[in-house]
């Protein structure tokens, strides 16, 4: 019998080509909801999902063939873990296919919110020429925090930063991040307080963990520079939103340049209000969404499963 594989959310084809030449039967089935990929799953061998798709515990117990649970993408905080251990279900990601997506993303957010080019996109098209209000500061030269700088983004960010800007760069990780410092010429920080009360700019590049849950609340706000600017497309609650909003409002931050949130979309009025001020640059959670990463992505998922299952 062939192993059979369900696509629960939309890969690029060239990881399903690979699939099907090397034999695996492929059924996409990419709008599922959770009851009904409950039903389904016990058919199925293993699983390809992206964001969106929501692998609980039910979901595993379903699945009574399940060998594999392949996320194309990074983060697994959409995966029951637990669960798939206690079924020695293989759990597999592509975390180094992202890389210069979500690096260019999070250089484009920040000289967004530096240059104010949201708001001035936004004048011009209700016909507002507002040139006064439009004075905004070089990257060159700034100070960017990078929290995370031993992870693959993180040290892309912090090359861009450093090769393409002239920024200087200061680096934090729970990892020994100095030997990565040192090769890419970046102040590896003794801890994340020194990042955060030197940093103009603070780009967040960490796992969401328990222990990253607002790993930026509202004492790591006030201890960063009057007017810093902090980027995030790694995951909402790592920033405390409620911490971040009245940061901005205050006038404490100088902006914000955001890829993630709470809830996605936003629903909350909070978060509403949040993504609503002028001096904060939204995306929908697009850090990866490239053709260039969605191609990658999908040729190292079926890449791993080959191995899994061919072996």
């Amino acid at each position: 019998m062939p192993t059979r594989v369900l696509v629960c959310d939309p890969i690029h084809h060239e990881g399903i080509d690979a699939l099907k030449r090397a034999g695996f039967e492929i059924s996409e089935r990419t709008n599922l909801t959770l009851a009904e990929l409950v039903t389904e799953v016990a058919q199925f061998d293993a699983l390809i999902v992206r964001g969106r798709t929501k692998v609980t515990a039910a979901v595993i117990d379903a699945g009574l063939k399940l060998r594999a649970i392949a996320r194309s993408g990074v983060g697994l905080d959409n995966i029951d873990l637990e669960a798939a251990r206690k079924r020695s279900i293989r759990v597999i990601s592509t975390p180094a296919a992202p890389t210069t997506s979500v690096a260019e993303l999070t250089i484009g957010l920040i000289l967004a919110v530096l240059r104010k080019i949201a708001f001035a996109d936004r004048a011009m098209k209700d016909g507002r020429w507002e040139k006064p209000e439009l004075m905004g500061t070089e990257l060159k030269g700034k100070t960017v925090g990078v929290v995370g700088a031993v992870g693959r983004i993180g040290l892309e960010v912090a090359r861009i930063s450093l090769q393409g800007f002239g920024a200087r760069v200061i680096g934090y990780d729970v990892l020994d991040v100095t030997q990565k410092a040192r090769e890419l010429g970046f102040r590896a920080a003794s801890d994340l307080i020194e990042l955060l009360r030197e940093s103009d700019i603070v780009s967040i590049h960490v796992p969401y963990l328990p222990a990253t849950h607002h790993l930026i609340d509202e004492k790591a706000i006030t201890m960063m520079k009057k007017g810093a600017v902090i980027a995030n497309p790694s995951r909402g609650d790592i920033i405390d939103g409620r911490a971040l909003l009245q940061g901005l409002k205050a006038g404490k931050l100088g902006g914000a340049g955001l890829d993630v949130f709470h809830k996605e979309p936003p629903i909350d009025e909070w978060e509403k209000e949040l993504v609503g001020l002028p001096n904060v640059v939204c995306t929908s959670h697009i850090g990866a969404q490239t053709l260039e990463c969605q191609r990658l992505e999908s040729i190292m998922v079926a890449e791993e499963l080959i191995r899994i299952f061919q072996k």
